[in-house]
């Protein structure tokens, strides 16, 4: 389900601002999709972090042309809510995001005109955490994932409610987990060096998604993707863990190692 909206981009700068950006049917959601150089390439599903930028997505991981590059754009704020951890968690202020991005997905894959030979997913921050549960649920419909320091993560466990476990999963999102297609997965993760503030987003108990659970994968950002890499790697997924020497909490460090990857995995391909 689509939630009918009115984003408010007068109280900050509007983040597509000065970008050629679409409006899905029927709905005010927005995104900007880069075009590669070539019919049926690759194409790069990319989430922003909290801080939105989603410029810094378009200008990093685009690789000279060779891969097009989708960017949806998930408002902070919607009818004056705050909406802005909302994608992150799959369900939030009636939007299905998991719905949503198969809708923004179909319609990019339309206007392309000639389907991509694959799809690799990038998230950021906040992005990651979309990502990693996006792919949670629609690993099917990809061929990689490069997830860049997660504020939080999803463990594969099925004693753990869900979100930091899987446990009620079906019943929060409203579709099951792809778990048998996620173990055939490429995934890469990536964090920086030097990402290592503690309790960087503090979601325990009475605060909004809050959980009993909430730091099951660690305090620093740095844990929580060693923790997510071992869940994976238990499943018997082919997960790598990259550190970025000297790199913090910084999008640029993070699209660089991500662009690198996916030339390798061009190259593979």
């Amino acid at each position: 389900m689509r939630a009918a909206m009115k984003t408010d981009e007068t109280a900050t700068p509007d983040p597509l601002a000065g970008l050629s950006a679409s409006t899905l049917a029927g709905s005010d959601w927005r995104y900007v999709l880069q075009r590669a150089m070539v019919p049926g390439a690759p194409l790069v599903i990319a989430t922003h972090g909290s801080d939105r930028d989603v410029a810094g997505l378009l200008t990093g991981l685009g690789l000279e042309g060779r891969v097009s590059v989708l960017a949806p754009l998930f408002p902070a704020q919607i009818d004056g809510q705050d909406t802005s951890d909302d994608y992150k968690f799959l369900v939030g202020n009636g939007t299905d995001y998991t719905a949503l991005m198969d809708d923004i997905l179909a319609e990019a894959i339309g206007q392309l005109g000639t389907a991509p030979r694959c799809i690799w997913l990038f998230g950021f921050s906040g992005g990651a955490q979309f990502a990693q549960r996006y792919a949670l649920f629609r690993a099917e419909h990809l061929d990689g994932v490069l997830l860049a320091a997660p504020g939080g993560v999803t463990l594969l466990r099925d004693d753990v409610e869900w979100w930091p476990g899987l446990a009620g999963a079906e019943a929060a999102v409203g579709t099951k987990p792809q778990l048998a297609r996620l173990a055939l997965l490429r995934t890469a993760l990536f964090v920086g060096s030097e990402d290592q503030s503690k309790g960087v987003v503090n979601r325990g108990p009475g605060t909004r998604y809050g959980s009993v659970h909430a730091g099951l994968a660690g305090e620093t950002r740095i844990d929580k993707a060693q923790a997510l890499h071992d869940s994976l790697a238990a499943l018997g997924a082919p997960v790598t863990l990259a550190f970025i020497q000297g790199a913090g909490h910084q999008l640029a460090p993070c699209t660089e190692a991500a662009a690198q990857t996916m030339r390798d995995w061009l190259d593979q391909d």
